[in-house]
């Protein structure tokens, strides 16, 4: 009689080396491509510069974590989305009629944080002139504001912060930085600010800027923290001022800010 138990523990003894062998050159063959595209990745991310979360690959994972809750289309305003907007945000904080922003969007860096733009970056002349302007508002408005090194961008940046003696916690802020409304990233001109959902809306709409990768999602970051894109000439410099000056309002609750 045909000894099926044995004939398969033969089987088994003889070519489970080969067959376990086989099993890891495949794991090999698999983990060199994903090792080298996750290291390109990596590479491309630390070249962003550090911001709000480690410059190092406990910040990269994080990051990718976060990106899968992120904003799918942080251009529309469909994605825009406030459950319980307050009187604050039905209102506009603007100086005026904000006109379209002329061409093409930059391009943004896929990463949720740090939140950067690749293309049309302010010339360091403009960059300089974007950071006098943004001092200047917490100069002429020194009883509320103040100039102070950015949380949201690990103290890379400088930011517009309320002051601690006038702030109130009566609308929607960023718990991690419940005084910032407004930053500029150093080294290309582009900004992050906190706005009224109104001017949000037509912050979006007039091709200005577009919602944070986490808006709405995660960090406590509200659905109008939005990026400002870099000004390319003096014009766009005046323009992105005068939005600071509207984030500063907003975080003022409405109070005059010159």
């Amino acid at each position: 009689m045909f000894d099926v138990a044995g004939a398969v523990s033969s089987y088994v003894s003889r070519y489970r080396p080969y067959v376990v062998q086989n099993r890891l050159s495949l794991a090999a063959l698999l983990f060199v491509p994903i090792a080298h595209e996750v290291y390109v990745d990596y590479c491309a991310w630390y070249a962003l510069g550090p911001g709000g979360i480690p410059h190092n690959f406990v910040g990269y994972v994080t990051q990718w974590l976060l990106s899968w809750i992120a904003v799918k289309k942080p251009r529309s305003i469909a994605s825009l989305y406030f459950p319980n907007r307050t009187d604050l945000d039905k209102q506009s904080f603007l100086e005026g009629d904000l006109p379209e922003r002329e061409g093409t969007r930059p391009k943004i860096a896929t990463y949720v944080a740090p939140h950067r733009q690749l293309t049309d970056k302010s010339t360091v002349e403009l960059e300089k002139s974007l950071d006098g302007a943004v001092r200047k508002i917490a100069a002429d408005n020194n009883s509320n504001i103040e100039i102070k090194p950015s949380v949201l961008e690990g103290g890379n940046s400088p930011a517009l912060s309320i002051l601690e003696s006038v702030y109130t916690e009566s609308h929607l802020h960023i718990p991690r930085a419940p005084r910032e409304v407004f930053h500029i990233h150093a080294g290309e001109g582009s900004a992050h600010g906190v706005f009224s959902w109104t001017d949000a809306v037509m912050i979006i709409e007039k091709g200005w800027g577009e919602m944070h990768g986490l808006s709405g999602q995660a960090l406590g970051l509200p659905h109008s923290y939005l990026m400002l894109y870099a000004p390319r000439n003096a014009a766009e410099v005046k323009m992105v001022s005068m939005l600071a000056r509207a984030a500063a309002r907003y975080g003022l609750e409405g109070k005059n800010v010159s």
